[in-house]
This record gives C-alpha cells, sequence and structure tokens, in this order.
C-alpha cells in the first residue's frame, strides 16, 4: 500500500511541476517567435528597398519606385511600410536614386508593448540612374 501512494504522490508532483513550467515555455516560444519575425521584417524591409531601388534606377519615376518597394513590403506585419524616394544628386544618368523603406515591427505578446521598445526597422538602397529622366 505504501508503495502504490508513493507513487500517486509522485504523479501529482509531476502534474504540479509541469503546470508550473507551462508560462515559461509558453514565453519562450512566444520569444522564438518574435524574434523570427523580427528577422522576417529586416528581411523584407531590405529586399524592398532593393526592389524600389532597383525599379526606379530603371525608369526614373518616384511614383514606380515606391510601387514597386510598397508591393514587395506587402508581406509585412501591422502598418504598410513607409517609403521615401529622392534623387540626391539630380535626375541625369549615372546619379542615385535612393529609395527608404521603414516599417515599425509589432508586438505579439499583448501587454509587452508598454514594456519594451518599439523595433523600427529602416533600410536605403542606393542605384545608379540608368537613363536621364526630369
Amino acid at each position: 500500500m505504501d508503495r502504490r501512494a508513493g507513487s500517486d504522490y509522485s504523479s501529482g508532483q509531476a502534474t504540479v511541476e509541469f503546470a508550473m513550467l507551462i508560462p515559461i515555455l509558453l514565453l519562450v516560444i512566444a520569444a522564438a517567435f518574435q524574434i523570427a519575425l523580427s528577422l522576417n521584417c529586416y528581411l523584407v524591409v531590405s529586399s524592398s528597398s532593393r526592389e524600389g531601388a532597383r525599379i526606379g534606377a530603371e525608369t526614373g519615376d518616384v511614383a514606380e519606385a515606391k510601387r514597386a518597394a510598397l508591393k514587395a513590403s506587402g508581406g509585412l506585419p501591422g502598418e504598410k511600410a513607409n517609403v521615401e524616394v529622392d534623387f540626391p544628386e539630380g535626375h541625369s544618368k549615372g546619379n542615385p536614386i535612393r529609395v527608404t523603406v521603414s516599417h515599425d515591427m509589432p508586438i505579439l505578446i499583448p501587454g509587452l508593448s508598454s514594456l519594451l521598445p518599439q523595433v523600427r526597422f529602416k533600410k536605403s538602397t542606393i542605384m545608379a540612374l540608368e537613363r536621364n529622366c526630369e
């Protein structure tokens, strides 16, 4: 009879220990998802600035460059990305076009946004214009 009582105690103890461990495991899983989301946001922002600069270098058109960057950043969570296009040295062939994409990454765990700082990814890509444009 003592053995059976001991095994019931061990079974109950394991259940209580597991119940105490669940919140920590969930936090670790949520942190892993947040890190994965961060990496994804960084890669999408970098890719969309590169795509906008490529189209802008080919066409010399600000609207086309913005449209291409926004289309490439369509997979970002939360708000749409902010896209800025400028010509630092003018619109002549060979001069640079700069496309800057920025995005505020959302926090997955509700309530943590007040504790954690807002993460903003910002990437600029510069390419040379392939033709004169005005």
